[in-house]
């Protein structure tokens, strides 16, 4: 279930629907969060950053509707296809 990120979110991982770490959150804004991803990118495909949004830039900005799950520690993005 989709819902607005809160400042809860914030230092949280951010992993792939794999379980491959591709940042933290760094910030929250209006129910939405940027996203300080990993310098090496190791986790995040081209495919992932098409999903997201991302491109080669640093606006790294994450909407809830691509989020699978939070919890604790961690944001989940939901499978692509």
């Amino acid at each position: 279930m989709a819902r607005k990120f809160s400042e809860e979110d914030r230092n949280k991982e951010v992993v792939t629907a794999d379980g491959d770490r591709i940042g933290t959150i760094n910030d929250v804004r209006d129910g939405r969060a940027t996203v300080d991803r990993d310098d090496d990118d190791g986790g995040i495909t081209d495919k992932i950053k098409d999903m997201l949004g991302w491109d080669d830039d640093d606006s790294n900005e994450l909407d809830s509707d691509h989020v699978d799950s939070y919890d604790d520690d961690r944001v989940r993005l939901r499978r692509h296809h």
